[in-house]
């Protein structure tokens, strides 16, 4: 008989604080190595937080990082789906100019995946004395040479495939198993995949004995298949789809709080960085409310995500952000936190964030941000946002976030002159950029 959820994460809890007791202090206390912690979840609605107001998803354990630290209402992710979306994280450069513009497709190959040029922030961490843990989805390609523990990570708890079963396998394939590093977990025995990857991380958390710690948390929740713990559909006294996408939600929030309370249970919670996003907008039946479009699109319904940090060491509480943020900014942002000045491969396209969110500077991140997912793309300067959108005319589209964040009142017309100029910025920018490594069914523009 399988211990109930509820149990096995007191337990791991009790474990934890049972180590304290015994003195091994978890990981880093030092204000020079902040550990950082990036929760990442998968293809969640924009209207399905109660961050964003949603009463049917309530997210208390999400909130309070927002009530900790920093929220974003102006967050978003670089790519459109959830492998480029990772991509761009993970290396802090638009994964358009390395050719990572699609999802790889799931099948095994020896050659599609993150390009082994491209330095990941896990590369960077590593190198200043962090253990890397990576848990749940990669995504980031199959073959033994994409494997996060050559791509930066010292530790590996998850499945390399875009998605899986969110219940044990007793068959399961290479590229859906179940992963302790790089050996397959055989015979896999879990309750329940999200709050699984929540478990291992407090173990983590729990046994890093004073190294400071980079984990990188990507729970598969909500993506499909839209497997759920029947005591949490239970509680919501019904069976639809939505309320599975509900039940999902009450579990990937209850897991969030599990590794929240590791790190407080330590004694490191001012001196962790936790940051928590969705890797894209809300795919097909989930609910983006207000925002138009979905997942795939460049609209800001397929882009913008929550997307809240903490810091208290250095960063305030309850502040609320409207200048535009990206996932790129990440990379810079922990980098500097973690003391390297600069990064060891490739220029990176995002922005420390550090100096804007303490008040040390006024100046906004970013004076421009750019889509592109075959002949999806977009350009935001300021408040105004150029679109060519899944669904669209043909023509590119002019909006003012600022008065229509739901991009409903087409400007374009009106405005010629600056279509053309945000036009050619976007070529561009896009002018020494590589045919696309593999294909993503639409055509490429």
């Amino acid at each position: 008989m399988k211990t109930p959820i509820r149990t096995y994460i007191a337990a791991t809890l009790f474990v934890a604080i049972g180590l304290l007791a015994t003195n091994v202090s978890a990981a880093s206390k030092d204000p020079a190595k902040p550990n950082v912690v990036i929760l990442f979840s998968d293809d969640a609605g924009y209207n399905e937080f109660s961050l964003h107001g949603a009463e049917l998803f309530p997210t208390p354990r999400i909130n309070s990082i927002a009530a900790n630290g920093v929220r974003f209402t102006n967050g978003y992710v670089s790519g459109t789906v959830c492998s480029p979306s990772r991509a761009g994280l993970l290396t802090g450069r638009y994964q358009n100019r390395f050719g990572h513009e699609f999802n790889i497709p799931p099948v095994y190959s020896d050659s599609n995946g993150l390009p082994l040029e491209e330095t990941t922030i896990a590369d960077v961490m590593k190198q200043a004395g962090y253990q890397t843990i990576a848990l749940g989805k990669w995504h980031l390609g199959y073959a033994p040479k994409f494997h996060p523990m050559e791509r930066g990570f010292t530790d590996f708890y998850g499945f390399l495939q875009g998605a899986r079963s969110y219940f044990p396998l007793e068959k399961p394939t290479r590229l859906n198993q179940l992963l302790r590093d790089r050996e397959p977990v055989r015979p896999e025995s879990f309750e329940y995949m999200t709050d699984e990857l929540a478990i291992a991380a407090a173990d983590y958390i729990s046994k890093s004995e004073d190294r400071p710690v980079f984990m990188y948390v990507a729970f598969n929740a909500i993506h499909t298949p839209n497997h759920v713990l029947q005591s949490d559909l239970a509680s919501l006294g019904e069976d639809t789809r939505q309320a599975k996408h509900r039940a999902m939600t009450i579990a990937l929030d209850r897991a969030v709080g599990t590794v929240l309370d590791a790190i407080d249970q330590q004694g490191i919670k001012d001196n962790t960085i936790v940051i928590f996003l969705n890797d894209n907008g809300g795919a097909t039946g989930h609910d983006n409310t207000p925002l138009r479009g979905k997942k795939g699109s460049a609209w800001e319904g397929g882009i913008r995500v929550p997307f809240v940090m903490q810091w208290p060491a250095k960063l305030p509480r309850g502040k609320v952000i409207d200048e535009p943020v990206i996932a790129l900014d990440i990379f810079p942002t922990v980098m500097k936190a973690a003391g390297v000045s600069q990064s060891p491969g490739l220029p990176l396209d995002g922005t420390d964030l550090t100096p804007f969110l303490t008040g040390k500077t006024q100046t906004a991140p970013h004076d421009t941000l750019f889509w592109k997912s075959g002949a999806n793309w977009a350009v935001r300067e300021g408040n105004l946002k150029l679109v060519v959108a899944n669904g669209g005319s043909g023509k590119p589209e002019l909006y003012d976030l600022s008065e229509d964040a739901e991009e409903k009142i087409n400007i374009a017309a009106q405005h010629p002159d600056q279509v053309k100029k945000m036009e050619t910025m976007y070529q561009q920018w896009k002018k020494d950029f590589p045919a696309p490594t593999w294909g993503g069914g639409r055509k490429k523009k």
